[in-house]
């Protein structure tokens, strides 16, 4: 995972058990954008077998390698 941050633009609010960056922010250190680009979730949560991520990205077989 790359220590950059990412702008992330977005107008939801929650996602299931993670919580969506709102508009404008940035994906904080230790934190995982998800391919959709607009969410970020904690990477504790990257390959638990549940999908945070509304694309699964957090679950894909290219993050989990």
């Amino acid at each position: 995972l790359s220590p950059y941050l990412y702008l992330v633009l977005d107008h939801s609010n929650r996602i299931d058990s993670g919580e969506v960056i709102s508009q404008h922010q940035l994906c904080d250190v230790g934190e995982f954008l998800c391919r959709d680009r607009v969410t970020c979730v904690s990477q504790h949560w990257l390959c638990d077998g549940e999908p945070d991520c509304p694309d699964d990205s957090d679950e894909s077989l290219d993050t989990c390698k």
